[in-house]
């Protein structure tokens, strides 16, 4: 699956990588194929902690009241 990754870069500065549809997952990299291979990276992290997150969510029999 493609997300749109937003790439910036301020004078003096590494090049910033931030995904609008994760906020919090935000990495840089010296250089524009670093900040590239560092936003695979995150963001395959960042969704490998979501799914952790929900799977014990998942297993759980719903409640009834």
């Amino acid at each position: 699956m493609d997300y749109i990754a937003i790439i910036h870069k301020d004078p003096d500065s590494d090049f910033g990588v931030s995904f609008p549809d994760f906020p919090g997952c935000i990495t840089a990299g010296r250089t524009l194929d670093e900040a590239k291979e560092m936003a695979r990276e995150a963001l395959s992290g960042h969704i490998a902690l979501m799914r952790e997150a929900v799977r014990p969510y998942q297993n759980r029999p719903p409640s009834i009241r």
